[in-house]
């Protein structure tokens, strides 16, 4: 697993994970993109396209830093999952909760727009 800081839009950081995000996966990046994420406190766009694999500990992590984010005034989205990564988190319930965008120029306006009630 990789994480890769991507950019800076604004107040928005960018990430991009990739690999397995498994429990070797979440062990690898966690404590760096919660540093990046959650820590920082401002909203995050992470790019899940080079995300082959989503065990329930990746998707732990990502809810993680949505609500460190949310008790913050910001938002965590989540940009072009795979469609296996896409599924695993609809069917958790996760994008209910994070929102998942497949337009980045979308994202970042949601994100600049109303960070903490960002759909």
């Amino acid at each position: 697993m990789q994480l890769q800081i991507t950019g800076e839009e604004g107040p928005i950081i960018r990430l991009a994970l990739s690999g397995a995000l498994d429990l070797a996966g979440v062990r690898e990046v966690e404590l760096k993109f919660l540093a990046h994420t959650a820590s920082r406190g401002g909203p995050a766009l992470v790019d899940l396209s080079g995300v082959t694999f989503m065990a329930s500990l990746g998707m732990r992590m990502l809810l993680e830093a949505s609500r460190a984010l949310q008790r913050k005034g910001a938002a965590l989205g989540l940009l072009n999952p795979s469609a296996l990564v896409e599924d695993a988190l609809r069917a958790a319930g996760i994008a209910d909760l994070v929102p998942v965008f497949h337009d980045e120029a979308r994202a970042l306006a949601a994100l600049l727009s109303n960070p903490e009630k960002t759909p």
